[in-house]
């Protein structure tokens, strides 16, 4: 509808940003928008310089886009974690809207007033319009949805309720049932006073002027934009959106306005509106803003309140404009705002997309069905109808990374679009496609990369640590079972212990002559006399045997000396080892006088080796494993064999020594066999073949 900067226009409005002295210095009371059709502004700011200007100009109606912001140093601390100037931060409270004479020329106005010292910036108001180009429903599919890959996208999210759109726009059906679950509280921020000046050939209609907290839609524009957004899907009815989950805000700057000549409906607001509406949706949790229109020319109320959204971490974005020129469109050229223009299902570059350096993406926007008035669908064209695929593609990518800064955002969303180009050697980007076509699976994964979750190894425990077992205890082995520790149970073979007699004698050697004698058993001086008769040969209390004990000569009372001398080890080994150990060496040695018997080191405890397996030990750490109680299987440790227990003395004399045969009972010499007769006659220390010695 503008075909020209000049076209955009508002007749008898122009903006004024004071610089911040002046504000400061302010004494008139000036009020934010009107809420009712009644003019209730200002006419003057009680800056005298200006105020001087602005009589001459018959200023009526002067009103703020924004109240003040609190000063100080917290605010000063919250702009600066936003990375925004204070300056900025307040610019629009620094700024007014100032109704003048309608016959008044707005450029010799901006012009005077921008030569005052208080005076920052002045500049003509200006038309926005919806970017649509109206057509008939000749398009029965949503094939845009396909053509940016939302499916695919649709099986890792289909966005999070936290996540909220603010769809600058003509409002909402706010009754649509495709949309009435997906809508949060909005506002009308429309106010374009009681008698606007519309354009040659127009007329608005509708609720133009004041503003309310109800956002209702008269032109059908954003209920279709909102419905791309995110329209309540997979509810068997209707459309379905980019996001299924995301809300979307309405918040109205643009009004109704229709074409005498042929009652054509356009959706039109100003620059100062816009302006209100970005600060609104931002201070009121909107993390991305789709605005699907513009025109040409800049205003610095409405880059300002743009910046200051970008500032908040609000992704900013917007239509390309429908001229098919490379004509700049804004806010669409305002910096860091994601650019969008549009595609058809063929990926050519629509006709009326507009074309320039700063466009970053395309969407398709030729044949859109969507949400419209009246609970209806419609299908439209335009880079309005492309905007909203990629706003809400921006609404997947916070929903699976909320931290996303703006730059990460509009980062992602070039990096994974889908390069077109009109000829093989254009290059990417390009004047005419940005990056390419908007692919929101690629972008959804690369905001979050898919994680291939292996499976925890279950790894054998590796054989335990072995060693030729030996008495005493065995120390614990420690087991590394990949990637865990093994911590085993102690594993302590039981062996005999060492037989431990009585100390031997060590006789003090003598400084006499000893004339050794044969034992006799009961001679005196022999072993009985001694008092010594360690293998019991004499029986008894080592007395002297009498003839009727045996037939023979000595054979009774060997004999008996034998078995009591044997019982008498035999206690001492079950004292050791307990009455069980000692009744099994007792079935095993034999019983006394059993002269075929050999010596027997002692019984043997069957030990188990251990089969290892893990299981976990809480809560300490997952990393921490035990092994439990081992399952048996027999093993027989190797045990030494317990050493003699007497100990063979030399005892040194002065005078000469004849070794003589020992025998039993026959004294010192007798008792150990005698040193002639017990060593050189085969030393026999249990009296195995107790006529030898």
């Amino acid at each position: 509808m503008f075909t020209s900067e000049a076209d955009t226009v508002i007749p008898g409005e122009l903006l004024l940003t004071l610089v911040p002295s002046a504000a400061d210095s302010m004494t008139a009371s000036v009020p934010v928008h009107p809420s009712g059709p009644v003019e209730s502004g200002a006419r003057s700011l009680g800056v005298d310089d200006l105020d001087t200007v602005l009589a001459r100009l018959g200023a009526h109606d002067v009103t703020r886009l924004a109240l003040p912001a609190p000063t100080g140093g917290a605010a000063e601390a919250e702009a600066a974690t936003r990375g925004l100037e204070v300056t900025e931060e307040q610019v629009l409270a620094r700024s007014f809207r100032v109704r003048v004479d309608v016959g008044t020329d707005i450029a010799d106005a901006v012009a005077t007033l921008e030569a005052l010292d208080s005076v920052e910036s002045a500049e003509p108001n200006r038309y926005r319009e919806t970017s649509v180009i109206p057509n008939d429903p000749s398009y029965g599919s949503e094939w845009g949805l396909a053509k940016i890959n939302a499916p695919a996208a649709w099986d890792r999210t289909t966005g999070s309720a936290t996540v909220v759109v603010g769809v600058i726009d003509t409002g909402i059906d706010l009754d649509h049932p495709d949309l009435v679950g997906n809508i949060v509280p909005g506002y009308d921020m429309v106010d374009l006073g009681t008698n606007p000046t519309p354009p040659a050939g127009f007329r608005f209609e509708g609720d133009f002027s004041g503003r309310d907290a109800i956002p209702e839609d008269e032109v059908g524009h954003g209920s279709h934009v909102a419905g791309t957004i995110a329209a309540m899907s997979n509810n068997a009815l209707g459309v379905a959106g980019v996001t299924w989950q995301c809300k979307i805000m309405p918040v109205k700057a643009l009004t109704r306005m229709v074409r005498i000549s042929d009652g054509q409906v356009r959706g039109v607001g100003s620059s100062a509106d816009i302006a209100a509406a970005v600060r609104y949706a931002a201070d009121n949790g909107a993390s991305v803003i789709n605005m699907s229109l513009g025109s040409s020319g800049t205003t610095t109320v409405e880059s300002s309140a743009i910046a200051y959204a970008i500032g908040k971490g609000v992704v900013v974005v917007a239509a390309m404009g429908n001229d098919g020129t490379s004509n700049p469109s804004y806010p669409a050229a305002y910096p860091d705002v994601v650019s969008v223009g549009a595609i058809d299902s063929a990926d050519h570059r629509a006709s009326f997309s507009q074309t320039g350096p700063h466009i970053d993406v395309v969407a398709p926007g030729v044949g859109v069905l969507s949400t419209y008035l009246a609970a209806g669908y419609g299908t439209l064209s335009g880079t309005s109808m492309a905007t909203p695929h990629v706003a809400g593609v921006a609404a997947l990518i916070r929903s699976v990374k909320p931290s996303a800064t703006v730059a990460e955002v509009t980062d992602i969303l070039r990096t994974t679009a889908r390069p077109l180009r009109d000829a093989p050697a254009d290059p990417v980007p390009n004047d005419s496609y940005g990056w390419g076509c908007v692919d929101a699976a690629a972008a959804v994964n690369k905001a979050s990369p898919i994680v291939t979750r292996l499976r925890t190894p279950v790894l054998p425990c590796r054989p335990p640590l072995t060693f030729p077992p030996f008495c005493g205890p065995l120390r614990t082995p420690i087991q590394i079972c990949p990637p865990r520790t093994m911590i085993c149970p102690v594993a302590s073979p039981f062996c005999p212990p060492t037989i431990t007699p009585t100390t031997p004698v060590t006789p003090t050697p003598a400084t006499t002559t000893v004339t050794p004698t044969i034992g006799q058993p009961g001679v005196p001086g022999g072993g009985a006399a001694a008092g010594y008769d360690p293998y019991g040969y004499l029986g008894g209390a080592g007395q002297a045997p009498q003839p009727e004990e045996g037939p023979s000569e000595g054979q009774g009372t060997y004999e008996q000396g034998y078995a009591d001398g044997y019982a008498a080890a035999l206690a001492q080994v079950q004292q050791e080892l307990g009455s069980a150990q000692a009744e099994q060496m007792a079935g095993t040695a034999g019983g006394g006088g059993n002269d075929d018997i050999v010596f027997q080191p002692g019984p043997f405890i069957k030990l188990r080796s251990p089969i290892l397996q893990c299981i976990q030990v809480t809560p300490r750490s997952p990393f921490w494993w035990r092994c439990p109680q081992p399952v048996p299987s027999l093993f027989e440790p190797f045990c030494p064999p317990i050493p003699y227990p007497w100990t063979i003395t030399t005892i040194t004399t002065t005078g000469p020594t004849t070794p003589v045969q020992g025998g039993p009972g026959g004294g010192f010499e007798g008792g150990l066999g005698g040193y002639g007769g017990g060593y050189g006659g085969s030393y026999d220390p249990y009296g195995q073949s107790p006529f030898q010695g």
